[in-house]
């Protein structure tokens, strides 16, 4: 019998980066989703599909690649490896996942059949699609006593690809809507019925060349005890004051690209799009962890009073659309 999941993917309105040094985050699903199906058969191994790609691994191989996979992360921790030598293949994570939902619910056997990933996510775009993935899998292969477990599961499977990351990831994907995330608490928060309301998009600038984890090591480097991380929780504060009352945020983004630009996870075809949006009354800014080398920084959250993104002379190969709330997390599906 198939079963099928799905979890949106995410925006970051306010605090990227800062959120790892403790600061408040303010994040939002929006209404692009994985979709993750099983469907089960007698082989004896596990395989996932999406696309033309697929992996597979016998079933006896799973917990020696779980512990394999923690063991490198803790050389990670000690300085021995870098985060991208963890993972070796794609498949890895989708397998390790599987396995701790297996291990975290007491089950004894692991499933048999195939696994096939339909994702409206872009990968490696700041949206989430890692912990997207990974709630999908923990929620159909798993069983959990509450959402909050589920959220701290989705972060500890994630690590392996982001390292020290934070909870923000993990919590939009699994409870929908807006949510603020702070050290190691999370809640949602209130969202007007009109959402963020008109004038919002998102942009899609390519695939950064540098993953998540080596931009949040990056930054570590050269701002781990820096104060600017104060100024960035000031501005994600106002932010939050601001939705809640239904003000204005312009000024508020305008700052926050400044903040992302002077600790180095900007790209300069990035930055001269953000002068021209400013340029027509509005304000842009990377969302999620930007890049730290090559011209693609990923997603970047735009603002504009009039018009669209498509106005503002776009590289060719850059993608948008306007920004839609997603109010509903982590999902069965019929």
């Amino acid at each position: 019998m198939l079963k099928r999941v799905s979890a949106p993917g995410k925006i970051i309105l306010s605090g990227e980066h800062a959120v790892v040094y403790g600061k408040p985050a303010l994040a939002l699903a929006v209404d692009r989703r994985m979709k993750v199906t099983f469907e089960p058969d007698r082989l004896p191994r596990l395989s996932w599909h999406t696309g033309d790609r697929g992996h597979s691994l016998g079933l006896e191989k799973f917990s020696s690649l779980r512990r394999r996979l923690d063991s490198y992360f803790e050389r990670y921790l000690r300085g021995e490896l870098s985060i991208g030598q963890i993972l070796r293949k794609p498949g890895e994570l989708v397998f390790y996942a599987v396995d701790m939902a297996r291990v975290l619910s007491g089950l004894e056997q692991l499933p048999k059949g195939r696994v096939h990933i339909d994702s409206e996510i872009p990968i490696g775009a700041g949206m989430g699609s890692s912990a997207a993935l990974i709630a999908c899998l923990l929620k159909l292969f798993g069983h959990f006593e509450s959402r909050d477990e589920l959220v701290r599961q989705v972060r500890h499977c994630e690590r392996l690809q982001h390292g020290r990351g934070s909870l923000i990831d993990a919590a939009t994907v699994c409870l929908g809507g807006l949510v603020r995330v702070q050290g190691e608490s999370f809640e949602a928060q209130p969202l007007s019925p009109d959402g963020l309301g008109a004038g919002w998009f998102w942009v899609y600038t390519g695939t950064p060349s540098s993953s998540t984890g080596t931009c949040v090591e990056h930054v570590r480097t050269g701002f781990a005890d820096s104060d600017i991380w104060s100024e960035f929780g000031d501005i994600t504060e106002r932010f939050e004051a601001a939705l809640a009352q239904d003000e204005a945020v312009v000024e508020l983004l305008r700052a926050n690209h400044r903040l992302l630009t002077r600790i180095g996870v900007v790209p300069a075809e990035c930055g001269r799009f953000a002068e021209r949006v400013e340029q027509r009354g509005g304000a842009a800014k990377i969302c999620g962890a930007g890049a730290v080398s090559g011209d693609r920084g990923g997603l970047m959250l735009v603002w504009l009073p009039q018009g669209t993104p498509q106005s503002l002379q776009l590289p060719r190969d850059w993608h948008w659309g306007a920004l839609h709330e997603e109010r509903q997390g982590v999902r069965f599906e019929p």
